[in-house]
């Protein structure tokens, strides 16, 4: 016999998830709890107290009830459960199979998944959005989302962070249900498209693993009374370095920790302001340890780190959750403070009724403190932060450029003029003399309080435990601001910057790419990528990037850093400046370079392959020749990139077969990986295929 609707409804909101049926593992995790991004967000982002609010599971349950009211004033009734929607019945939640056995972080990030956002989901998105809707259908979904999106740190491996509340997408954008377009409001539709360009992601989830060590974190997440100061782990302070503050984001009007009344105005949104400079400071530091792996290090940590992903996503609500127990988080930007709730206890929690019914308050107060904050976005917030991968857009291309204008007018405040007629040899020699580098960022929620430190192996000095302290002039080291995010790959991951020298003559500046790598394996392909590069400028190679070197972190589990040339763009940002050419799944660059042959004649297939030529003459194969690795500038001026796969040791016919590749990519018939090989690659697959994979 067949539930009733009120029978579905009221079974929904009375069921707990099972509970973790295995012991917590006990073995302590040694995986980085903070990402070395964290020690760089700005300091007017920095979070700076953790307060527990006993009220907030409490207040947060009327959310569900407010949202009735609504619907309940509007004289609108609810759709009926029918067998075509979404809404998770009795019978749903019987045969579903789940692993309650799994004690690892996507294992008990999946059991979430299928026992609570899949419930939650669908009813939160109707109840807001669309009650008229004659469906329960999502709007939002609990899902994977770093599909396509690159910016979460691969350097930090403690808890799981993919997962998230957020909206649909596919190749085109928003993608919603044909039946939620026709009940959308129009302001509700131009809403969740404006919340999409700036960040998909509405709120952020932090999945830990079920082991002893992270129940003890979230369980010690907050003191039992009052608020704790927080104090931000930052680079070592080495000298006066300044830096602008990130643009400032502001609260909704209606808050979890004031949840009945707005308490003041929307702040409006300030401009990053420039701070004054000085002359470039000495560098002076002591070479100071990581602090030790004690709890309290690690629940700093994982607070810190949840934070600063919270304010790239520029999410209100932050969950901790490692399976049976869970701490609600909520970010309050004006305070820079945390509220963090009472222990949860998943699979018996009876008040409210159950956890689903808790998290159903969750995800409206979520969905609608999303659209509060939407409406008040400015047109700056509709360019995509967040790169994607394999292929980069226009406008973000664009976005970049800007916040290089900027940074190029914050270097010029200082008190050298840049020196513009510095011989490109003189200027190499100059800096590969330099043996420390001090790396900066300056994009998004990023704005380095101190910069990080660097040395070229070998350089690093020696003195552990000394409280002697190391000094350098200006001249003496170099200084890079990573202003953009270009992607992440095998290597490391990959950053447009700015690379700042004093010499006594003047400031001299250079666009640079910085790839940074993370891990043994990143680091040894980084120190094979360094040596070819050097072994080809030895050879006198052209048309590849120069590089800078490879420095190191003062710590051996810090990462490297490679520092080459900034020669371009690569292909298909060149195709975007071109709106009337689409470009379709399969790349095709046939019509495409015929029009830049129209539109700039110093660009042509031969500068690409006489380029290739140089390489394999001096005996390297490239071994990674696709679209992303083949730059143009705005002078035509071509150059190829990325040699983290190149063989020295290559036979003749493995170079021949590559040539043949690039030429046949560049006449139109190369496909993206995922698709079938062009007939060149095909024959040189088993060639190609040793050595590690690009990603």
């Amino acid at each position: 016999m067949p539930y009733t609707d009120d029978e579905e409804i009221h079974a929904l909101l009375n069921f707990n998830p099972p509970s973790i049926k295995a012991s917590p593992v006990t073995t302590e995790s040694d995986a980085p709890a903070l990402s070395f991004y964290d020690k760089h967000l700005s300091p007017n982002l920095a979070l700076k107290r953790v307060q527990r609010l006993p009220t907030l599971l409490r207040d947060m349950t009327e959310a569900l009830g407010a949202c009735m009211d609504i619907i309940d004033a509007q004289a609108i009734t609810i759709p009926p459960i029918s067998r075509g929607d979404r809404f998770r019945t009795i019978r749903h939640r019987k045969v579903v199979r789940v692993d309650d056995e799994a004690t690892d972080a996507p294992s008990i990030a999946k059991l979430y998944l299928a026992t609570t956002g899949e419930n939650c989901q669908t009813v939160a998105s109707t109840l807001v959005l669309t009650p008229h809707c004659s469906s329960w259908l999502p709007t939002i979904f609990f899902e994977r989302v770093d599909a396509d999106v690159e910016d979460n740190p691969t350097d930090q491996t403690f808890s799981l962070e993919e997962y998230s509340l957020g909206l649909p997408s596919n190749s085109k954008g928003l993608s919603l249900h044909p039946k939620i377009k026709e009940c959308l409001s129009q302001s509700n539709l131009e809403l969740l498209q404006r919340l999409f360009k700036r960040d998909r992601r509405l709120s952020t989830w932090e999945f830990l693993p079920y082991t002893s060590q992270a129940i003890d974190v979230i369980q010690n997440l907050c003191g039992r009374r009052g608020a704790t100061e927080f104090n931000m782990r930052v680079p070592q302070p080495i000298g006066k370095f300044q830096s602008p503050d990130a643009a400032m984001p502001f609260d909704a009007e209606v808050t979890p920790w004031y949840p009945q009344k707005s308490t003041r105005n929307l702040r409006p949104r300030k401009t990053p302001s420039l701070p004054k400079t000085t002359d470039p400071p000495p560098v002076k530091f002591r070479f100071a340890s990581p602090p030790p792996k004690s709890l309290l290090t690690i629940v700093n940590d994982v607070l810190q780190h949840a934070w600063v992903t919270a304010c790239r996503r520029d999410s209100t609500f932050i969950v901790f959750q490692c399976g049976n127990y869970e701490r609600i988080g909520v970010r309050n930007r004006a305070t820079q403070t945390l509220y963090l709730s009472g222990l949860i206890d998943v699979p018996n929690v009876t008040d409210p009724g159950s956890y689903t019914e808790l998290h159903l308050n969750l995800y409206v107060l979520i969905l609608r403190d999303a659209l509060q904050r939407a409406a008040y976005l400015g047109p700056q917030d509709d360019v995509p932060p967040l790169p994607r991968k394999r292929r980069r857009e226009g406008g973000e291309v664009l976005a970049r450029e800007q916040q290089r204008s900027k940074l190029r007018s914050y270097v010029n405040h200082s008190g050298d003029e840049a020196v513009a007629d510095v011989a490109t040899s003189e200027f190499y020699g100059d800096i590969r003399s330099r043996h420390l580098l001090l790396v900066s960022l300056q994009y998004g929620v990023y704005s380095s309080p101190n910069p990080a430190t660097f040395f070229r192996p070998g350089h690093r000095p020696n003195i552990p435990g000394s409280r002697q302290r190391v000094a350098y002039t200006a001249t003496e080291y170099i200084h890079i601001r990573l202003t953009s995010l270009i992607t992440r790959g095998g290597t490391g991951t990959v950053h447009e910057g700015r690379l700042e020298a004093h010499r006594k003559d003047g400031l001299v500046t250079r666009d640079i790419v910085a790839k940074l790598a993370f891990g043994s394996d990143q680091k040894q392909r980084m120190l094979h990528e360094a040596t070819i590069y050097e072994h080809l400028t030895k050879s006198r190679v052209s048309c590849i990037p120069t590089c800078y070197g490879i420095f190191e972190e003062p710590h051996d589990d810090g990462p490297s850093v490679l520092v080459t040339s900034h020669e371009g763009y690569w292909l298909q940002h060149w195709n975007s400046e071109y709106p009337d050419i689409g470009v379709p799944k399969i790349w095709r660059y046939e019509v495409f370079f015929r029009l830049l042959l129209k539109t700039n004649r110093s660009i042509d297939r031969n500068k690409f392959l006489q380029a290739m030529k140089g390489i394999h003459d001096a005996g390297v194969c490239h071994r990674d020749i696709r679209p992303e690795n083949l730059v143009v500038n705005a002078s035509g001026d071509v150059c190829i990139i990325d040699f983290d796969r190149a063989d020295l040791t290559s036979s003749i016919g493995a170079r021949k077969r590559e040539y043949e590749h690039l030429r046949d990519l560049l006449e139109g018939n190369y496909t993206p990986p995922g698709y079938f090989p062009s007939r060149s690659t095909a024959s040189s697959e088993s060639e190609l295929a040793p050595g590690p994979k690009s990603e």
